[in-house]
């Protein structure tokens, strides 16, 4: 599922708590004062190259209305939709990522999700567990420049400009993370959501762009 954005922020497969949060408010408010909640029905278009696609509620275009839950959300999966373990815990180890790698993804670099390109070979679209239709997304390749880790990160952070250091302290606020969390990008094998799976993704800590604006990693494809 490496690879796509919510494009809006495919933070792909985590939902927002912020949103999760007042969503829940909403319908216990509704509840409440007995309001009929109509479920939610996504729009059903046609692309150019005649898959069919739905709606959701933010703009995403899905291969499936089952993907939608019924606010029209995407489901988004348990564990960022990684294997896990006989305690529900996603089965990951350190992608340890090396100068010189490539990783690829679908959709913009809002994302956090990659899959990694080794010896060349670049995963099918089926295997990464992703609700989208291909066609909709565009394909990135990223290289790796520096290794990535947590000394590597510092660096790059004091040599960036003031800018950049603003965006990376919002964001590692926001989430509660710190220089040694960007420097774990996780890697495991994607199961079986959104009728596929079978492939590896690599979770960046946050989206690729960040990594893209510290100089760790570049666009090549």
């Amino acid at each position: 599922m490496i690879g796509i954005t919510k494009g809006i922020n495919d933070l792909s497969k985590i939902k927002n708590v912020k949103e999760v949060s007042v969503s829940s408010k909403v319908n216990a408010l509704n509840e409440e004062v007995g309001a009929v909640v109509t479920p939610f029905t996504p729009k059903k278009i046609g692309l150019a190259n005649g898959e069919i696609a739905y709606q959701s509620k933010w703009g995403e275009l899905v291969r499936s209305p089952k993907y939608l839950d019924g606010a029209g959300e995407i489901k988004w999966p348990v564990a960022n939709g990684f294997i896990v373990d006989k305690t529900g815990r996603a089965i990951t180890i350190n992608a340890d990522l090396k100068a010189g790698q490539i990783v690829d993804r679908y959709g913009d670099a809002g994302g956090r999700f990659t899959s990694p390109v080794e010896s060349g070979k670049i995963l099918d679209y089926e295997t990464r567990g992703l609700p989208y239709p291909e066609s909709s997304m565009k394909y990135h390749q990223y290289e790796v420049l520096k290794d990535i880790t947590e000394t590597n990160i510092k660096t790059a952070y004091s040599k960036s400009s003031k800018e950049v250091q603003n965006k990376i302290d919002d964001i590692m606020e926001e989430w509660g993370l710190s220089f040694e969390d960007l420097a774990n990008p996780q890697r495991g094998d994607v199961a079986q959501v959104f009728g596929a799976g079978g492939g590896a993704q690599i979770r960046f800590t946050t989206s690729v762009k960040y990594y893209e604006q510290l100089g760790l990693i570049k666009e090549v494809k």
